[in-house]
């Protein structure tokens, strides 16, 4: 198995030379380093010239005129790759020694097993931040079957960024690579392509660093959930919920899930149905309440929406899109002390909730709006993206 790493590179001249480097260590090194430079203008292109004279036999530099973005230096750089597997990186993370080998054996395990049905390898991750600083606990993925992962990744992305990915060449070729039109979430839309092709292999072990920096497209966080909605779209509602219950879950679970998503594509009506069928069948777990106080919330029922919000705490006192979204109704309330309660909690729980952090400072201000407020619309993953700057 040969592999190729792409790297788009853009004004990354202080983080480009640790990223190669953790590569050159790797215990299994890739046949070649594809260094796109995408037009940059700073000393990224000086840089990677001396990284081609260091290490003149694996790193090769294809150098851009014109600015198109991350997706297209990726796509560019698959086309100039020799390699049968393609690993991604972005210019500012870091592999851990045993990336390479750990995603090659895990792939060459599940195969030996599976007909070669699995395409794909990703491996749980850690965010640092500028100053290598660890700031999260470890990110973990999943493991379920080939025919399940289109629609786990249609309810959530579990592979968040693009670094330390490992891809069969030609199914990224078959899927038709990164859409070049599309700005943000144009990983998750190469994601669920490929997921139609194959299976995906996880690793359970953190062989990834993300940094997160100011600078990062992925902290672009309210453009990334419109970019969300764009990829959505390109599948029919009837595709989705085919997929959704493909999976080998709780025939409820599934209902819930596929409710999430139903809201995605504002479909309130429809998932408010689903909710009461379940409910009406005596189902009562915390996340059948969650999604009925945001059906409730969108309509601006406010105390109702605060009655299955205490609901699923109830049921689940660390969720924390319920914590949050409970605080704020009491913040628009003019209760502050139960706001401040459960905002708290919700931050405790989770340190770097968005919603959650910019609903407590709004504690100085007289009279507090619901357009003031940030609700949260999701059940948040265990580990939150961090985001800084």
């Amino acid at each position: 198995m040969t592999v190729s790493a792409v790297i788009p590179c853009y004004n990354c001249q202080n983080f480009i030379s640790k990223t190669i480097e953790s590569l050159i260590n790797q215990t299994i090194k890739p046949q070649e380093i594809i260094l796109v430079n995408d037009a940059s203008t700073d000393n990224t292109l000086e840089i990677l010239k001396q990284i081609k004279e260091q290490y003149p036999n694996i790193a090769e530099i294809i150098n851009l005129e014109k600015n198109k973005g991350a997706s297209h230096a990726r796509n560019h750089g698959v086309k100039n790759a020799k390699g049968q597997y393609i690993l991604f990186m972005d210019s500012d993370d870091i592999a851990e020694p045993t990336l390479i080998e750990g995603l090659v054996n895990r792939l060459d395990k599940l195969n030996s097993r599976a007909e070669n049905k699995y395409i794909l390898c990703y491996s749980a991750y850690l965010q640092i931040d500028e100053k290598n600083k660890q700031i999260s606990n470890i990110a973990r993925g999943i493991q379920v079957e080939p025919e399940e992962i289109l629609g786990y990744e249609f309810v959530r992305n579990y592979i968040i960024s693009t670094s330390g990915v490992l891809v069969k060449k030609d199914y990224f070729i078959k899927a038709g690579g990164f859409n070049e039109k599309i700005r943000y979430s144009e990983d998750w839309d190469l994601w669920l392509r490929l997921t139609q092709l194959g299976g995906f292999a996880y690793v359970d072990e953190p062989l990834i660093k993300i940094r997160r920096h100011g600078t990062n497209l992925s902290s672009q966080v309210n453009k990334m959930l419109e970019g969300e909605k764009l990829v959505l779209k390109q599948y029919s509602i009837d595709f989705v919920k085919e997929a959704i219950f493909k999976r080998k879950l709780d025939f409820e679970k599934n209902v819930v899930d596929y409710v999430s998503v139903l809201y995605k594509f504002e479909y309130w009506e429809e998932g408010f149905i689903e909710l009461n069928n379940l409910l009406n069948k005596g189902y009562n777990f915390y996340n059948l309440y969650f999604y009925l106080g945001l059906y409730y919330l969108k309509h601006k029922d406010i105390d109702k929406a605060l009655e299955y919000f205490i609901d699923t705490i109830t049921k689940k006192e660390n969720h924390g899109a319920a914590l949050n979204n409970v605080g704020a109704i009491y913040l628009f309330k003019g209760k502050k002390k139960l706001a401040e309660k459960y905002l708290k909690l919700a931050i405790n729980y989770f340190p770097s909730y968005i919603d959650a952090n910019h609903n407590i400072k709004l504690f100085d201000k007289e009279i507090v709006s619901l357009i003031d407020l940030k609700f949260t619309w999701r059940e948040l993953r265990k580990v939150l993206t961090s985001y800084n700057g």
